[in-house]
């Protein structure tokens, strides 16, 4: 198979070869140093999150991966590109408003139990007979609503990535869809989130609206900023005793 083939043949881990080279390459000269790294981390830590694409399988999609395997590298690129892609928005278009010291800190209790509570509310709704995109919407839709009610003043940051990166997703996807008109075919469109909406099923439409939403919440959160960050501005300390 030629390397023309080869691209042709496997959408699904050439679109996510070219987000890379574009976000992550390409935005190390975008991003503010301390920004591209967060956005690396982000991706990072969504890519564990892979194994649970296998729940989209034939009911949603079915995308065409080397091997034939039901999982591949497509998926882990495909986890990690998206969570980096909602920062790439979120640091491009906040830039210095969110203050970020020279060393992230993650809180790791903080990150397995956000993760464990999102994965638990998506197992919950897809054992009570849900699909699996309409699981994995209404998990995020609702660890974003309990993130939101913990600290309210991060709303600017979810409306930003909810609005943000939603047109930069879809963008890209329109443009893949253009490289490779049949990529759509991939998508089952006799369900419900597989009809299209302006060209792009309606399942990457919902999820992109509330992911977008979602990853800068949990990742505010699992870095331990605050709504006073949005200003650049310090934290105030608290008042000396005496």
């Amino acid at each position: 198979m030629s390397l023309i083939e080869l691209f042709q043949s496997y959408p699904y881990l050439f679109t996510n070869l070219v987000s890379f080279l574009i976000f992550v390459v390409g935005g190390r000269w975008i991003l503010q140093k301390h920004h591209w790294r967060l956005m690396v981390i982000c991706g990072a830590l969504n890519a564990p999150a892979f194994p649970f694409l296998i729940f989209l399988e034939n009911e949603y999609w079915r995308p065409v991966r080397l091997g034939g395997w039901i999982l591949g590298v497509e998926d882990i690129l495909c986890s990690f590109m998206v969570a980096a892609m909602v920062w790439f928005v979120i640091g491009l278009l906040f830039g210095r408003r969110i203050a970020l010291s020279d060393r992230l800190r993650i809180v790791w209790p903080r990150y397995r139990i956000i993760a464990g509570v999102s994965v638990l509310i998506f197992l919950l709704c897809y054992m009570v007979g849900l699909t699996g995109m309409t699981s994995l919407v209404l998990s995020c839709m609702i660890v974003t609503g309990l993130l939101l009610c913990r600290n309210r003043e991060l709303w600017p940051i979810a409306l930003v990535g909810l609005v943000g990166f939603t047109a930069v997703y879809l963008a890209i996807v329109r443009i893949y869809f253009f490289i490779w008109p049949d990529f759509v075919l991939q998508w089952n469109a006799r369900g419900f989130w597989g009809h299209l909406i302006g060209g792009v099923p309606l399942g990457e439409i919902a999820w992109a609206l509330i992911f977008g939403a979602y990853w800068p919440l949990f990742m505010m959160h699992v870095l331990d900023l605050r709504g006073s960050d949005l200003s650049g501005r310090p934290k105030p300390q608290p008042a000396q005793a005496g």
